[in-house]
């Protein structure tokens, strides 16, 4: 068992920490109160290779491993949390295109997503559920040399300016995937949500009104994809469990430096007992969650990627990340709930990702089912 990063996973861990320190901080406003999404940045971050992290050279990615994914998400979202909310959705796009489609699709797609001149969303939430694909509504019927689809997809990041979609619907009574290009008629998305945190990433809703999608766009054949479904949400946990680590390491930091510069009878309050003790759970929570997340990736680069283990990554980290966030916003006192400083924000995106990729309630439910007995 080896802590220990590799020499080139410290070093892609450092050239993300100074790229996202100098060119992220810059669009925190632009992001989180302008609700926009800095597209000037796309082309940068595919010059990092942060699109494709996992993936082989061939099809535009950098060939490594889910430990150097989550060490570059965890530093995007130390200082712009949205964002690194977008290149996870790329990868867990491109990872349905690496593992189901064609050698062509592969290349068709992979490619252009990696390089950053498309992007891609990822469709399987309804208005009517999340995380039981039982009660999907979204259908497709053959149809002479097409498929039509109809539904509607709730929750779709990247949704209103995405290129391709993939798409979650039940074929002929069983669960099939396929991806759609957002350009054909019948696709169109609502406004976007204006929304607590994770402010920028466009969410909105999908409309499917009989969309024509050719048969080379179902993906892996005929029905059976809740296997494929599943694996989609591991990766997702993953990603998200890693944001809440860099969220986590950000709200240290700042209240450590609030503490310092804030003043009580002439002395930092760094110095109470009672700010000691926030800091040390803070410190304390941060690194459980950082290996518990470490560890999880490390599973999946041996192929070892079960529900349960990344729904108990998930869960913990997720709700660690809040508390951590609260006692950080705590120790500013009533400058915490200030726009002025930046514990207010991470606080409003810590709170999100209790919510994604399925609730703190759903992973207790997954865990639980798979438990011994």
């Amino acid at each position: 068992m080896d802590f220990n990063l590799t020499e080139q996973q410290e070093m892609f861990q450092k050239e993300v920490r100074k790229f996202a320190e100098a060119e992220l901080t810059p669009l925190v406003d632009i992001m989180d109160k302008q609700n926009d999404f800095p597209h000037e940045i796309r082309p940068k971050l595919a010059a990092m290779n942060l699109y494709g992290i996992p993936f082989d050279p061939k099809y535009g990615g950098a060939g490594s491993d889910h430990v150097s994914l989550i060490l570059a998400l965890e530093e995007i979202a130390k200082i712009l949390a949205p964002l690194a909310i977008h290149i996870q959705l790329q990868e867990v796009v491109n990872d349905r295109f690496n593992k189901l489609a064609t050698e062509e699709q592969k290349l068709q797609w992979m490619i252009p997503i990696c390089e950053g001149t498309k992007v891609g969303c990822f469709g399987f939430t309804e208005p009517d559920t999340g995380s039981n694909p039982k009660m999907l509504k979204t259908t497709a019927v053959e149809e002479n040399d097409c498929y039509v689809l109809n539904g509607t997809k709730r929750f779709i990041t990247n949704a209103p300016w995405a290129d391709v979609m993939c798409v979650f619907a039940k074929l002929e009574g069983d669960i099939s995937l396929f991806f759609v290009e957002t350009d054909l008629p019948g696709f169109s998305t609502s406004p976007k949500m204006d929304k607590l945190g994770l402010r920028g990433t466009d969410l909105s809703d999908v409309i499917l009104e009989d969309v024509r999608v050719p048969k080379d766009h179902l993906m892996g054949g005929k029905g059976g994809k809740f296997d494929a479904l599943k694996d989609a949400m591991t990766i997702g946990k993953l990603c998200l469990s890693a944001q809440c680590v860099g969220l986590m390491q950000a709200s240290l930091e700042e209240a450590i430096k609030y503490a310092m510069t804030r003043m009580h009878f002439d002395e930092p309050i760094f110095n109470l007992q009672a700010i000691h003790w926030l800091l040390a759970e803070m410190a304390s929570r941060l690194e459980a969650s950082r290996w518990l997340t470490y560890r999880a990736a490390f599973l999946k680069d041996q192929g070892i990627d079960t529900i349960k283990d990344m729904a108990i990554t998930k869960l913990f980290v997720t709700s660690t990340a809040v508390d951590v966030c609260r006692w950080g916003m705590q120790v500013h006192g009533a400058y915490g709930i200030s726009k002025e400083y930046k514990i207010e924000r991470l606080f409003r995106d810590a709170k999100m990702y209790e919510l994604l990729e399925g609730t703190s309630e759903i992973q207790r439910e997954l865990i639980v089912k798979r438990l011994p007995r």
